[in-house]
């Protein structure tokens, strides 16, 4: 019989993971990500309290940048989706930041400092400024997925439990061999020699983030000094995960993912006016639509407004030689 609370959980986890991911594509691979997301991280066994919020925060960070490879062999999780699955252009246009805080405090009706401490882990920045934007947001009339679909069954093969057999079968037999071998050795031997130490094997280390500078200098509209970089990490489980930060007096500001090699985000000056910031690693250069260029950054000049806008400008880059652009 299956457990219903379990069943539960997988739900809710499927419906957050898919309102979260990225907004391009089909929303029935999306729907077959946020799946296979979490499958990959909650437990099948009946879990308790802590092993359900550590499970979700997985979901959420895997999530918000999800890696190519979970593309890769998706049919299983394509199997038995719903007819109809809700699009929702308005929150996926929004930042990955303020996406996920979306979700969260509107959606799922968090409380504001479950959000804020979720935020922090996630590694977004300036949660409580973030959490303030969010919340003066109009209604984005986010639909959640009803049916999400069943959760995969894995058969299990005999196949482990024949191979376990036969080097059991095996180990046994070689033991015998060996200590026979020992035995004649001893007899034979005028002296025992010390066995050579046995040095300790060292675990692999963490592989530390790395982050490249795209630009570095001064924003616009007497904005301070400030960096805008893409951080590369590697999660423990093999996930690399890229996105961009904008770093403003020691706050940080999460921008798009920068895997192609550029990144940007709407950024609000101290006149309250908006820009949109965007930069590309050493040798690209960003192509937008009205651009205006400090050094490597690219900007754009957006409107007064109290809510981030919600146009969000395509990215493309241009090889860059020494006497301009090709």
């Amino acid at each position: 019989m299956p457990d219903m609370a379990a069943e539960k959980r997988y739900r809710e986890l499927v419906r957050l993971s898919y309102l979260i991911l990225p907004g391009d594509g089909s929303r029935e691979v999306r729907l077959a990500l946020a799946r296979r997301i979490v499958d990959r991280n909650l437990p099948r066994r009946p879990v308790s309290g802590r092993t359900y919020f550590e499970a979700r925060q997985r979901v959420l960070r895997q999530s918000l940048h999800p890696s190519r490879r979970l593309r890769i062999r998706l049919v299983p999780w394509q199997r038995g989706l719903p007819a109809a699955v809700p699009g929702n252009p308005a929150l996926a246009a929004l930042e990955p930041g303020e996406r996920v805080t979306y979700v969260l405090r509107r959606v799922a009706k968090l409380r504001r400092y479950i959000v804020r401490d979720l935020l922090v882990d996630l590694g977004v920045g300036d949660p409580q400024t973030l959490l303030t934007r969010v919340e003066e947001m109009p209604d984005l009339d986010v639909l959640a997925p009803v049916n999400v679909g069943k959760r995969r069954r894995f058969r299990r093969s005999r196949v482990p439990l024949l191979v376990a057999t036969a080097l059991t079968c095996a180990l046994v037999a070689a033991v015998e061999v060996e200590e026979h071998s020992h035995s004649v050795a001893a007899a034979r031997a005028t002296h025992h020699p010390t066995p050579a130490p046995v040095r300790p094997t060292k675990a692999p280390l963490p592989v530390p983030p790395a982050e490249t500078v795209y630009w570095k200098g001064t924003l616009p509209a007497k904005g301070g000094a400030a960096e805008l970089r893409c951080r590369r990490e590697t999660l423990p489980d093999g996930t690399v995960r890229q996105a961009g930060i904008l770093i403003v007096r020691k706050v940080r500001f999460v921008a798009s993912e920068c895997a192609d090699g550029a990144t940007g985000l709407w950024w609000k000056a101290p006149s309250q006016r908006w820009y949109y910031l965007a930069a590309a690693r050493p040798g690209l250069q960003v192509k937008l639509a009205g651009v205006k260029r400090k050094g490597a950054l690219a900007y754009v000049k957006g409107t007064k407004a109290k809510k981030t806008p919600l146009r969000k400008p395509v990215l493309t880059t241009v090889a860059v030689k020494a006497g301009g652009t090709t």
